[in-house]
């Protein structure tokens, strides 16, 4: 009964050493397959992000340099390179990934985005409009009410002024709470002499954020062209404690 039994046991193994082609094998252990060089260059800048986010750009620079080993053609590679050389005060080499970026995307939403904030801060604004406005064409960018109200601000520095408050009133349409889109309406109605508009707008900024130096200004002059005494002193005595400093740049509108 022993050697029958061993038999048993024996059939299959040998089956499935000679007729392979028809046997199902399970195997255990061993390598799992070699990542793709996707998910390699993933791994890569996920670690990279996390030293960016902790300012380490000494540390960033290795898992960089080894994403754009593996695929050269990463544009958001490209982009990562440029914050990291931002970030130590190389604004030329910066730029240069910036522009590689989006010669290998143009459309690059997180590129454009990024290109244009950086040629903003070095006030390029001319130049910071032409990434700007082709960013707020992606109309799948989750960021694009932002998109909208950095490009008003960029209009307004070259003048543009009808062009930046149809972008600020894009960026309210898209998230009523852009703020910043609020306030800069809130001026410029006032600037036009549209005094309803702008205190519609500057009541909309205050129910949406604190009140800084500009805000309160903002609110001294509107109180003055309603004739509201107590906004006035209010605005005015707030101004004077919290920003001493900009007090005095404060110009109320004339008699």
């Amino acid at each position: 009964m022993m050697q029958l039994t061993m038999r048993h046991f024996l059939l299959p193994v040998l089956l499935c050493t000679f007729g392979v082609a028809g046997c199902i094998t399970e195997t255990t252990g061993g390598l799992p397959p070699p990542a793709s060089d996707e998910d390699r260059v993933k791994a890569q800048l996920d670690l990279a992000r996390g030293y960016l986010a902790q300012r380490d750009w000494w540390r960033a620079r290795g898992p960089l340099t080894t994403a754009l080993e593996i695929d050269p053609r990463s544009a958001e590679t490209h982009v990562l390179f440029a914050v990291l050389y931002e970030n130590e005060d190389e604004p030329i080499v910066a730029e240069r990934y910036y522009r590689q970026a989006l010669k290998l995307k143009r459309h690059d939403s997180q590129a454009l985005n990024n290109y244009g904030t950086f040629l903003y801060g070095r006030a390029r604004y001319d130049d910071a409009l032409v990434p700007l406005r082709r960013l707020v064409q992606d109309t799948e960018y989750h960021l694009r009410a932002q998109a909208f109200e950095n490009l008003g601000l960029t209009e307004l520095r070259v003048g543009n002024l009808d062009a930046a408050k149809a972008a600020f009133l894009r960026s309210l349409n898209l998230n009523f709470e852009q703020s910043r889109s609020s306030l800069e309406l809130a001026d410029l109605h006032y600037a036009e002499g549209d005094y309803t508009a702008a205190e519609d707008y500057y009541q909309g900024y205050l129910n949406l954020a604190p009140q800084t130096a500009r805000s309160l200004c903002l609110g001294i002059k509107l109180g003055k062209v309603a004739g509201d005494d107590n906004q006035i002193a209010s605005y005015g005595m707030a101004l004077r404690n919290l920003y001493p400093q900009a007090a005095g740049q404060c110009t109320l509108p004339r008699e």
